[in-house]
């Protein structure tokens, strides 16, 4: 049998910061993955976190934005976010 590698999940907030930075507003990302203004800021605030379809899409919006890889994501370590993630 072949274990599954199960991976922490992405920190929402980390990801919608590293696009503010690039000059994003929440109305354009959520324009760009068919949310409202409102949703990616309950994203943000952690009230919620995006379904997976559209989860799926603001990875893919952040890959483009940030020039990173999927493997780069920002990803939730125990609850606890990492000094790493600030870089």
């Amino acid at each position: 049998m072949t274990d599954i590698k199960t991976l922490p999940g992405v920190h929402w907030w980390a990801v919608i910061v590293d696009m503010e930075k690039r000059g994003y507003t929440h109305a354009a990302m959520g324009a760009a993955v068919g949310a409202s203004r409102t949703a990616v800021e309950s994203w943000k605030n952690r009230d919620n976190e995006p379904g997976h379809d559209i989860g799926e899409r603001l990875c893919a919006l952040w890959r483009v934005v940030t020039g990173r890889p999927r493997e780069e994501l920002p990803r939730k370590a125990g609850g606890v976010l990492s000094a790493a993630s600030f870089r």
